[in-house]
């Protein structure tokens, strides 16, 4: 057992040695327990530890003991343990998780009296005190003021200390003098640059230059940081052995009391795989661009194709009705490729405007006919909607023209046709009329008599989820109120 084995030799320790059991009570203590806190074995032995410390500091002191969870974990402090006489003495105290042989819990605890340090007055609170003590303590004698800003300063201390673990765990922290060179390296600046502390301290930073930025680079960053500013960005530097590594860097001016600069404080952050993950996502992006253009120009060369193969049939067909045919699959296919081709060129392919798609479309649907038909285009705002929406209004506005031209400008030469898109809502108004002849009475899209173009439409429109208006018996004007998805 632990009492056993070393009893005598810690009996000589200047410390308070003790062991707690799984339920934080005292299984052994050695005798720093009777010269300096006055009680016998005892009294001590069974208790649980909190009991003996001063009620402000034993909340703090559970939660740390219950954070040890796994073996070699250790917990830190500054606390107040109880003398038997009823004042209170300071001890910084470190304690540790360790298993005993059969695997049960044990926590070890050294524990180190500092009162002297914070001064021999420095008691904080006794077991009785009388009133008129307590109104005598309500006036701080210069003696209680020294000390308490003692034990303030030592806990400072203690916090710096464990903020400075804090920052070696993870930053790469240099100082260097007005001139560049290193005066202090941290542990983690050694364990990234593959250099030893003494080949770092008196070297300027120019030993871990990987030849990435130009001098311009470092002229720039010196300029801020020697006028006073900080200065922050990324830098490649290149270890012992030959290798890069990259930090996020910021770079403070320290001043003097005179307020002249004297130093420079760097705090690095390693952040070599992000930018190796930089890296390798703008390599696959531009695999990626490099892929899309090339499926890009073989879908255009098909589409192009199959419209060539249309158009050259309906060319050669001796059949007029057949030819129209032909002609009309032609123009359905033309929409598509100028919808396709305006997706290719759209920074945001999941979105088209259709104040600049409808226009070039309808020159393009025109230029294949010989009449002189022109075309007005209001549009007050982009009208961005998703590329489905986009080729279903498309193809309904290849029908629309081939029907106004076959129909509507059927006995003349000349024509005129004005669209109209706008946003209301949460939907589309879509107007499309010319100023050709007007249409039949029994005209209607649900017409099962009527073409493939107009069944089409209908479809469409079905697919769309949007409502038409037709005014048969007049000049062709079609509106379409579709639903903004």
């Amino acid at each position: 057992m632990f009492q056993t084995n070393y009893n005598d030799l810690l009996s000589d320790i200047p410390d308070l040695v003790c062991e707690l059991d799984s339920s934080e009570k005292i299984r052994y203590v050695n005798s720093f327990h009777k010269h300096r806190l006055g009680y016998e074995s005892h009294e001590i032995i069974g208790r649980s530890v909190d009991e003996f410390f001063h009620p402000e500091d034993r909340n703090e002191l559970l939660t740390k003991i219950s954070r040890l969870q796994t073996p070699g974990a250790e917990t830190k402090g500054i606390w107040r343990i109880a003398h038997k006489e009823g004042y209170f003495l300071t001890f910084e105290c470190r304690g540790k998780l360790q298993p005993d042989s059969e695997g049960n819990k044990r926590i070890v605890v050294i524990a180190r009296d500092i009162t002297e340090e914070l001064g021999a007055e420095f008691k904080l609170h006794t077991k009785s005190i009388s009133k008129t003590q307590i109104t005598a303590e309500l006036q701080p004698k210069a003696s209680d003021l020294r000390h308490q800003s003692l034990f303030e300063l030592k806990m400072s201390q203690f916090e710096f200390s464990q903020l400075k673990h804090a920052f070696d765990e993870h930053a790469i922290i240099a100082i260097t003098d007005r001139g560049g060179q290193i005066t202090y390296a941290n542990d983690r600046f050694c364990e990234v640059s593959m250099y030893s502390r003494e080949e770092l301290i008196g070297n300027n930073h120019r030993l871990l230059n990987s030849g990435f930025h130009s001098p311009e680079f470092f002229g720039r960053m010196y300029h801020m940081i020697q006028n006073g500013y900080v200065w922050k960005g990324e830098i490649r530097n290149r270890t012992k052995t030959g290798s890069i590594y990259w930090v996020s860097a910021t770079i403070v001016p320290l001043r003097s009391i005179d307020g002249s600069i004297n130093r420079f404080f760097a705090l690095h952050t390693l952040i070599t795989r992000t930018i190796e993950s930089e890296e390798k996502v703008s390599q696959l992006l531009q695999e990626k661009e490099l892929l899309l253009q090339e499926v890009h120009h073989r879908i255009k060369n098909n589409l192009f194709s199959v419209y060539s193969l249309l158009k050259m049939q309906a060319n050669f067909s001796d059949d007029e009705h057949l030819k129209e045919q032909f002609d009309e699959a032609a123009g359905r296919l033309r929409s598509m490729m100028a919808l396709y081709d305006r997706l290719y060129r759209s920074q945001n392919r999941n979105a088209i405007d259709l104040k600049e798609y409808i226009p070039n479309l309808v020159v393009q649907i025109l230029s294949t006919y010989s009449k002189n038909i022109h075309f007005d285009f209001i549009s007050y705002e982009p009208v961005i909607v998703k590329p489905d929406i986009a080729n279903n209004l498309g193809i309904i506005l290849n029908e629309l023209i081939c029907n106004s031209v076959k129909h509507s400008f059927l006995s003349c030469d000349s024509g005129m046709i004005e669209i109209e898109i706008k946003k209301e809502e949460h939907q589309i108004q879509f107007v499309y009329q010319d100023n050709g002849e007007p249409l039949p009475d029994t005209f209607s899209l649900g017409n099962s008599e009527a073409g493939f173009g107009i069944k089409l439409m209908n479809l469409l429109v079905q697919q769309l989820k949007g409502k038409v208006e037709l005014r048969p018996g007049q000049k062709v004007r079609f509106e379409l109120l579709v639903p903004i998805r």
